[in-house]
């Protein structure tokens, strides 16, 4: 546990610039428009307060103001992951669930606090965190994280997943069937799954997180419906594991905000989506995530490469449809691997850049991240996009992110959370002007 907290630290240098300034001009050399979905060039930022005072071009050079010149940079609202799990960590094993639910609670919200910085030094400002963090652990970490005197991630959560019972799981030995119940809430019948929601947001969650099928178990039409019914009658979102078309079409039907993976869809339930402004969360994998999990669980050579790209044209042609019908796509990686090759920042952010590489240009994919997810959370307001008066959680990433994409996404020069700044890798150099 030491070595993980450790290498989380060493990963995110917790030097400030800003934190006591209330007044600050940053300049890029391009800056991403999330609501208009394009890149402008030489602008300027002004912030005061941890706000947006104004930005442009227009912006002239003031007096008794700290300026910091990142022209060589490009400029993104803070990204936002919408579906995490910062209290879970397991290995690429057939027990590595089990494993990584035995341990302790304080450890997991350490682990949890440990992530929560290795994805804001890699330019996740805001995480929906999406279950299988104990019975609430979740609300725990997320009321750390926001004490805490550090810049973090803002933290949406949904408690334990609302499930069918044997949670997501197909069968499990009786000795490891504590994971249900600690992971989980089941439901039998509808009943009990109007008293799970409430139960739910007593405890206070943001979101309904439900599991709509395992391999051979489904919520039944009339507990999604109550799920629904009850938790929007509160003004709580619902958003569906689904993997199955026919599991992610029922869920649609109940009236759920959002289906996570969807990795079997037909065109008419994706119709049905556009129609419903349902979004999907599709938790795919680059091609350099994909070779790393394959070989993870033995799978090497052609067999492993032929298993790889079934798996990756199967998603890039269900994203592409669902993009040419008017779905409306929200990232989420679903990263949650005890892999060193694939450190956790990076594990996440390579959710944005698989939607790349399914041949979705860049300045969509980057809204899925920023514009549409702010507007799922019911935060575009305040966050999602660069603009006057919203918050100052901002990522500027070395060199131009439009036209250098897959590499210059891992490269982050410094995030910008509540107007503070932090620097991944040692701090930038300032002036006053």
């Amino acid at each position: 546990m030491r070595l993980i907290l450790s290498t989380a630290f060493l990963l995110f240098s917790l030097s400030t610039f800003g934190q006591s300034s209330k007044r600050l001009i940053i300049e890029v050399g391009k800056l991403y428009d999330s609501e208009q979905k394009k890149f402008l060039t030489n602008q300027k930022i002004l912030i005061e307060n941890g706000r947006i005072k104004d930005i442009g071009s227009h912006i002239g050079k003031k007096t008794n103001i700290e300026y910091l010149d990142l022209s060589q940079c490009t400029a993104t609202p803070g990204l936002i992951d919408m579906h995490t799990h910062l209290l879970l960590h397991q290995k690429q094993t057939g027990d590595g669930m089990v494993i990584a639910s035995k341990v302790p609670a304080d450890e997991r919200i350490k682990q949890g606090l440990g992530f929560a910085r290795e994805n804001l030094a890699s330019g996740l400002t805001t995480v929906r965190d999406l279950g299988n963090s104990g019975q609430y652990l979740d609300i725990a970490l997320k009321k750390q994280l926001a004490k805490s005197k550090t810049p973090t991630p803002t933290m949406y959560v949904s408690g334990p997943i609302i499930s069918p019972p044997g949670g997501q799981f197909s069968k499990m030995a009786p000795a490891d069937s504590f994971v249900i119940k600690q992971e989980y809430r089941v439901v039998k019948g509808a009943q009990d799954a109007r008293e799970a929601v409430l139960e739910h947001i007593k405890q206070g969650v943001d979101v309904i997180k439900v599991c709509m099928n395992t391999d051979n178990r489904v919520l039944a039409p009339d507990e999604i419906a109550t799920i629904v019914k009850t938790a929007h009658e509160k003004g709580i979102p619902v958003t569906a594991h689904a993997t199955f078309d026919e599991s992610a079409r029922d869920a649609v039907k109940a009236g759920v905000d959002g289906i996570e993976h969807g990795y079997i869809l037909s065109d008419s339930t994706l119709m049905l989506m556009a129609q419903k402004g349902t979004y999907l969360v599709p938790t795919d994998v680059t091609r350099e995530q994909a070779r790393i999990l394959v070989e993870g669980i033995g799978m090497k050579g052609k067999e492993g490469e032929d298993y790889a790209k079934s798996f990756l044209d199967g998603v890039h042609d269900r994203l592409k449809r669902a993009v040419s019908k008017g779905v409306t796509i929200i990232a989420g990686s679903d990263y949650y691997n005890d892999i060193p090759a694939m450190p956790r920042g990076k594990g996440a952010v390579g959710v944005i850049l698989s939607y790349h590489e399914a041949g979705i240009p860049v300045n969509e994919v980057l809204q899925y991240a920023t514009y549409n997810a702010a507007k799922a959370l019911g935060a575009s307001e305040s966050i999602g996009n660069l603009k006057k008066g919203m918050k100052a959680d901002i990522v500027f990433f070395n060199g131009d992110l439009e036209n250098d994409f897959g590499h210059v996404l891992f490269d982050v020069k410094m995030v910008m959370k509540d107007g503070v700044s932090t620097y991944p890798k040692g701090k930038a150099n300032a002036s006053k002007k």
